[in-house]
């Protein structure tokens, strides 16, 4: 991915700012290398302006990188979302070539491959395929069947998909910034790698990436992967509700948001007011309008409780709020804001907790944030396709296998 071997690059396109993180591989082993961060410019008056300069966000991103890894980034693994996400359960069989006796890598691709065929309309692509299980023709249930006895093979996967337009367009603007696209990862599936313990995913757990037009959500039961779907509500949300109130910018309501931006009811904000200067600064007094503050945290709370309600739909749903899934991890820029755990908590219903990446190694403390989730997890996610199709089959599985473990000590 770089001009150096064993290097690993992750570009976070789906949240409000592109982030772009490296790393270097020495067996299981991953340390940091080096980052890049640029907010993307897009408040402007043309679609192509935009698409332009989002292109020249990406390269500073992966410039800053690069002069702090000390090398030269030519491909990387992307993380997209978008609200067209979906998730389905498809079961696959293929038969092993006479006079093979044993299950090789060929074979586990084939059945891996064949669940994404008729299943998809012209309008969808797969994002990615997770294989769940494997029964071999003896039938017996595996996470990995590499090398095992069989005739035939049985595959499950989670077959994840998303709009084709949005997934092309994500690969255009890596394109234009002169960037090999190594794969497209559901960005909330890679946050999700990188802050989710082996115990939450065994138990059941939900994780919510809240990005910039929309959220990803997926949720693991038992160590296997239940749902993978778009939440319709981003951090573009938020800023349109607070510019239009405001009558302000969308800049500055973007500003608004990470410089006051809190849905902690207990916050001390009652009596306090913000300078909030209006539509290409046309009032009067330079300063600006003032506004409550409250006015603030009541509009910012009203959408991510929406956001928090259609989580609990969707988990509902699925059927896995009934003991299905016990805890919920939230990530994102957003997910700094105070008191959004608790909000989430209330609404939806389980344990919340606010997730931050603890990989790879030595990833400097201001990286250990959920803005920097969903890089960190495509680092890791890059890294296991260096091993391969079978060592990525049995680590998809890892979860499963662990809880089983668990349960017979």
């Amino acid at each position: 991915m770089t001009d150096k071997p064993n290097t690993f690059v992750g570009l976070d396109l789906g949240g409000p700012q592109t982030r772009c993180l490296v790393a270097v591989g020495a067996g299981p082993r991953l340390t940091y290398l080096g980052c890049g961060v640029m907010p993307p410019i897009r408040w402007d008056d043309g679609q192509e302006r935009e698409a332009q300069m989002t292109s020249e966000a990406v390269l500073e991103a992966i410039y800053e990188a690069e002069q702090g890894a000390g090398l030269t980034i030519v491909a990387a693994v992307v993380g997209v979302g978008a609200a067209q996400v979906r998730s389905s359960l498809v079961h696959s069989t293929v038969s092993l070539p006479p006079g093979q006796e044993t299950v090789q890598v060929s074979d586990i691709g084939n059945a891996v491959r064949k669940c994404s065929k008729g299943v998809l309309g012209a309008e969808s692509t797969v994002l990615q395929l997770v294989p769940l299980q494997f029964v071999t023709g003896k039938g017996a249930s595996v996470l990995n069947p590499l090398g095992m006895p069989a005739d035939r093979l049985e595959a499950f996967v989670r077959v994840i998909s998303t709009s084709r337009q949005e997934h092309d367009a994500a690969r255009r603007l890596a394109n234009r910034a002169s960037l090999r696209v190594a794969e497209t990862v559901l960005g909330g599936f890679a946050a999700a790698y990188s802050t989710l313990t082996d115990r939450e995913c065994a138990q059941g757990v939900a994780h919510l990436e809240i990005g910039k037009k929309a959220s990803s959500l997926t949720a693991y039961c038992g160590g296997a992967l239940r749902v993978a779907s778009g939440i319709p509500v981003g951090r573009d949300h938020l800023v349109k509700d607070v510019s239009r109130a405001f009558g302000t910018d969308p800049c500055v309501g973007s500003s608004l948001i990470s410089d006051f931006g809190s849905v902690d009811p207990m916050a001390e904000t009652m009596a306090s007011y913000i300078l909030v200067p209006g539509l290409n600064g046309s009032q009067p007094d330079s300063l600006g309008r003032p506004w409550p503050r409250r006015m603030l945290d009541k509009l910012l709370a009203l959408r991510l409780e929406e956001c928090m309600q259609l989580v609990r739909d969707e988990l509902r749903h699925e059927g896995l709020l009934r003991g299905g899934v016990r805890s919920f991890v939230i990530t994102g820029d957003v997910a700094l804001m105070p008191g959004i755990r608790d909000l989430a908590q209330a609404v939806v219903g389980l344990r919340t907790r606010v997730g931050v990446p603890s990989r790879p190694e030595d990833l400097p403390e201001p990286l250990q944030s959920p803005s920097w989730a969903c890089a960190a997890g495509l680092v890791l996610y890059a890294h296991r396709l260096s091993h391969g199709p079978a060592q990525e089959s049995a680590e998809q599985g890892s979860f499963a296998r662990r809880s089983r473990q668990e349960k017979a000590t």
